[in-house]
């Protein structure tokens, strides 16, 4: 049987019947993953791409434990072997679906269609890596279409990750007219039974048939077999080509002849480090290690979208993989887009949070002798981050993560907003903004629904009414809380609140959603209707709106101090 490959998918498992000149032909396909070393322990006449499943049912003591396997012989290994697609069927239906081990290996994503299940990997993007129709119906003698079809190169890199080989078996079973050849071998015989390295035929009369036998052959196959056999010589490869660099840089050349010389990457590099805890992300300089295995360090972020690598370091300590996959994110030098990177955003933004803190408290400590400081108000020791390295720095990295400029969804986008109110909103603490509050004479009857950004917005109102009437904060207390609970909206942190409002969206999902959206956008500074379905515009111009609220508060908090 040859192996079915349609443009870059090749066929793991299918389940179909043909007609041929009125005989009909039935296909049962499936693929199992097994080590290699056990390729030659296969028997073709054990081969059966049926799969295997542990059943359940009620008993006391009886624990079900979901399991799949597929029998390519009695050895060790292969008598429950792995299989790429997992099956079972109900009635006369039979439903087939790809492995969840290799969905989430690449973090897929499936889109519907009507008959068919497309898996996307969205953070290329490359549409279209996983194809099946999930279902085949049987209505005697014909099993309608179902397969699973797979992009060679990811099952090649699966299967790295693996280290495994895939193995095609199969099944087909074939009506076929009894010729003199055929009526030779069954002479006397009902059955004709012959085995070969990699597959099994056999041929048995009807007893209700006479012209007409049955063939079936059962046999396995290696996929990408040509990738095994060439793998060696793949290895071999010591070179790379840059963009930006002329000639093959092998790592000879790349040690002894190009000290201080530099490639780029896009920062699109780094998406699978930032969502995998065994990675250390530096996302200042774009740098990443591997525990104490490897690390591409010597690295600048440069431009929006680059991050700029020396390219002598990155060759002596790494091994040929890990430089293999930054190589495929080679840019030229003409590709970096101008601007701030994201992670230098990041770190502005959350400069002005940290001196926030200590204004903040040290106005408050100067009118009514507290002794806070700001950890007490933003719950975050500035000194100890900036002692243990911002990369040790959790919420810091959450925000810090590069944004695909090209392909930045709404869903990232407000996943993005979630992540920089964490840092922002859910640090603010509430117990001495509600002293302060106190302090200040509000009415608790008021203040006690109040959580701390509602209590930050009172307190900077009342502010602000102090300083706009030069009524004294301290003398006039309840004068300036009359006026300022006169006050309909309070405005001094209205991007705070448009970023809490859009994290909500994912939680509180109802109909006005969209205008919720658009309302926080507007109050951002972003124009709804410049979005074409990709917000990296949108999530840069949060950062900033939010970095410019902190500028304006600090500088108020800090002519503030003139108020006593």
């Amino acid at each position: 049987m040859d192996i079915q490959i349609d443009g870059d998918h090749i066929t793991v498992a299918e389940l179909k019947t043909i007609d041929k000149n009125g005989l009909k032909e039935t296909i049962d396909v499936n693929t199992a993953l097994i080590s290699p070393s056990l390729i030659r322990k296969i028997k073709s006449s054990n081969i059966n791409p049926y799969v295997n499943l542990s059943g359940a049912y009620y008993r006391e003591d009886y624990e079900y434990k979901p399991s799949f396997s597929l029998y390519l012989s009695k050895s060790s290994g292969l008598s429950k072997a792995e299989p790429l697609v997992v099956s079972w069927c109900s009635g006369n239906h039979t439903t087939f679906m790809v492995d969840q081990g290799f969905l989430s290996a690449f973090k897929l994503s499936p889109r519907l269609l009507d008959s068919e299940i497309l898996w996307d990997d969205l953070k290329e993007p490359e549409y279209d890596v996983v194809k099946v129709k999930p279902l085949s119906e049987y209505d005697f003698p014909t099993h309608s279409e179902a397969y699973v079809k797979v992009n060679k190169d990811y099952l090649e890199t699966y299967l790295a990750f693996r280290k495994k080989v895939a193995v095609q078996v199969f099944t087909i079973k074939r009506d076929i007219v009894i010729d003199e050849e055929i009526s030779t071998l069954l002479k006397n015989k009902k059955y004709f039974i012959e085995e070969f390295k990699q597959f099994e035929i056999k041929l048995s009369r009807f007893d209700h048939k006479e012209d007409i036998a049955r063939l079936e052959i059962n046999g396995f196959k290696i996929l990408l077999e040509n990738i095994v056999n060439n793998q060696e010589e793949e290895e071999t490869v010591t070179g790379h080509y840059w963009k930006g660099i002329d000639g093959l840089v092998t790592e000879w050349r790349a040690r002894q002849e190009m000290p201080f010389e530099y490639v780029y990457v896009s920062d699109k590099v780094l998406a699978v480090y930032e969502t995998d805890e065994d990675y250390e992300v530096h996302p200042l300089s774009g740098s990443v290690s591997y525990r104490n295995q490897w690390a591409v360090t010597h690295c600048d972020r440069v431009g929006k979208n680059a991050i700029k690598i020396e390219i002598k370091k990155l060759y002596e300590g790494n091994r040929y993989t890990v430089i293999d996959y930054w190589n495929k994110f080679s840019i030229h030098p003409s590709e970096i887009i101008e601007g701030e990177n994201i992670a230098e955003k990041a770190e502005r933004l959350t400069r002005k949070f940290f001196l926030f803190g200590r204004i903040f408290t040290g106005l408050f400590n100067h009118l009514f002798e507290l002794n806070y400081s700001a950890k007490d108000l933003i719950g975050l020791d500035e000194e100890h981050i900036e002692y243990t390295g911002w990369s040790e720095f959790p919420e810091f990295n959450a925000i810090a993560q590069h944004v695909d400029l090209k392909s930045f969804s709404k869903e990232q986008f407000i996943s993005r907003c979630k992540k920089i109110y964490i840092l922002l909103g859910e640090h603010l603490q509430e117990k001495p903004l509600r002293k302060i509050a106190n302090m200040l004479e509000f009415p608790i009857s008021i203040t006690k629904e109040f959580r701390s950004i509602k209590l930050l917005e009172l307190i900077i109102a009342y502010l602000k009414i102090a300083d706009e009437s030069g009524l004294h904060p301290v003398n006039n207390k309840e004068t300036i809380v009359e006026r300022v609970l006169e006050i309909k909206n309070f405005n001094a942190l209205l991007e705070f609140s448009a970023l809490n409002n859009i994290r909500q969206l994912d939680a509180h999902k109802t109909n006005d959603s969209k205008t919720r959206l658009h309302k926080a956008l507007t109050d951002l500074g972003i124009q709804p209707n410049a979005i074409s379905n990709n917000y990296a515009d949108a999530i840069w111009q949060v950062y900033d709106s939010i970095d410019e609220m902190f500028v304006d508060l600090n500088m108020f908090l800090s002519s503030a101090y003139n108020l006593k």
